[in-house]
C-alpha cells in the first residue's frame, strides 16, 4: 500500500480551536500531516491531544477552523473524510467473553463488511492470528490494543490514528506496539500517533508536532526538530577555566557540564574555531564531537520558551 506524496496531505489543520467556556483547550492549531509519513503528535497530559482527534474524528465541534483528511473536510464531507481512515482513541472495548475473532466479526459487520478475509488479514497484521480464538477478558494489555488496532484496520484505511496506544502498558506491551506500528508504517500507510511519552516518539515517528496548552510550539521533521538542539561535546583538561574562556565568545550561547564533557551550545560548524581557542589558550582537548539532541531536550527546551513569552 503506497501513497502519492503528490497529492494532498493526510491530515491538514488550518486554524483548529476549541473552547470550553472561557478555556481554551485547542488554540488555533495549523499544520499538515505528510502522506506515508509516521506523525508523532506530542505534547504533556492536558495538552489537546485528545481534543484535537475528536475534532478530525467529527466526534467534537471545532468552533473555529478546518481539519481535512486526504483533502474531504471533516466538518462537510465527514463520511469521505473518514472512508480511509482508521482509528483507536483510548482503551478498546470489546466482549471479555467472546473470542478475539469473534469480536472482530461482530465490529466488521457494524461497519458493514462481509469478507471474513478482512479479519483473517487483520488479525495476522497485528501478530494474533495465534490467539484469535481465545476469549478477549484472557488477553494482556498488549494483545488488547493490538486487536483495537486490527479493529482499525478492517477498513483497510489509508490513515491509522492511535491516541496514546502504548499507555497503562508495561514495557513488553510498548515494545508489541511499537513494533507493530514500524510494521504498519513500512505498508505505506500514515500513522498519526498522539503520545506523551517523547522517547517513543523518537523513536518511531518521521515527523513531529508539539503542543503546549493547545497551541502549537514546533512542527516538521523530526531530524529538523532535533537538530536545533545539537550541542557540541569538548572533553577538555581544566573545565571550569575552559567553559569561562568559552562562554566569552562570541559564537557560544551557553556551556554547561555533564558526564566529564562540556556541552557548548553553538553553531556545529564553529567547531574547528572552539577547538583552536582553547588549545592557543593552552588547554589539551582530548576529544570534540557533536552531541545529538533527545527529543525530551529539545521539548522541554521549546516549551520553557514558550512559558517566557507568557
Amino acid at each position: 500500500m503506497g501513497l502519492s506524496q503528490n497529492g494532498p496531505p493526510a491530515i491538514e489543520f488550518a486554524g483548529l480551536t476549541k473552547r470550553f467556556g472561557t478555556f481554551v483547550a485547542v488554540n488555533r492549531l495549523t499544520f499538515s500531516v505528510p502522506a506515508g509519513s509516521v506523525f508523532g503528535f506530542l505534547g504533556p497530559n492536558g495538552a489537546g491531544k485528545t481534543t484535537t482527534i475528536g475534532m478530525l474524528l467529527g466526534l467534537i465541534e471545532p468552533d473555529e477552523g478546518t481539519a481535512t483528511i486526504f483533502g474531504h473536510d471533516v466538518r462537510t464531507d465527514l463520511p469521505a473524510a473518514l472512508a480511509r481512515t482508521g482509528a483507536l482513541v483510548e482503551r478498546p472495548s470489546f466482549y471479555p467473553y467472546l473470542s478475539g475473532r469473534t469480536n472482530l466479526r461482530l465490529m466488521a459487520r457494524i461497519a458493514g463488511i462481509d469478507d471474513p478475509k478482512r479479519i483473517d488479514a487483520a488479525l495476522e497484521m497485528v501478530d494474533l492470528t495465534a490467539r484469535a480464538n481465545a476469549n478477549f477478558g484472557g488477553y494482556s494489555q498488549g494483545m488488547k490494543q493490538r486487536l483495537g488496532i486490527a479493529a482499525a484496520l478492517l477498513l483497510e484505511p489509508d490513515l491509522l490514528i492511535l491516541d496514546e496506544p502504548t499507555n497503562g502498558l508495561d514495557p513488553a506491551g510498548q515494545h508489541e506496539i511499537r513494533s507493530l506500528i514500524r510494521d504498519l508504517a513500512s505498508a505505506g500507510r500514515t500513522i498519526f500517533l498522539s503520545s506523551h511519552l517523547l522517547h517513543e516518539v523518537q523513536e518511531i515517528c518521521t515527523h513531529v508536532a508539539i503542543i503546549h496548552r493547545g497551541t502549537l510550539i514546533a512542527s516538521g521533521p523530526l531530524a529538523e526538530i532535533l537538530a536545533g538542539g545539537e550541542r557540541l561535546a569538548i572533553r577538555v583538561d581544566r573545565p571550569e577555566a575552559a567553559a569561562d574562556l568559552l562562554r566569552r565568545l562570541p559564537v557560544v550561547r551557553g556551556v554547561e557540564e555533564q558526564d566529564g564533557h562540556l556541552l557548548v551550545d553553538a553553531p556545529v560548524d564553529e567547531a574547528a574555531a572552539l577547538n583552536r581557542a582553547l588549545v592557543e589558550a593552552g588547554f589539551a582537548v582530548s576529544a570534540l564531537g557533536v552531541r545529538e539532541s533527545r527529543l525530551e531536550e529539545r521539548f522541554l527546551a521549546l516549551t520553557e520558551a514558550r512559558r517566557g513569552e507568557g
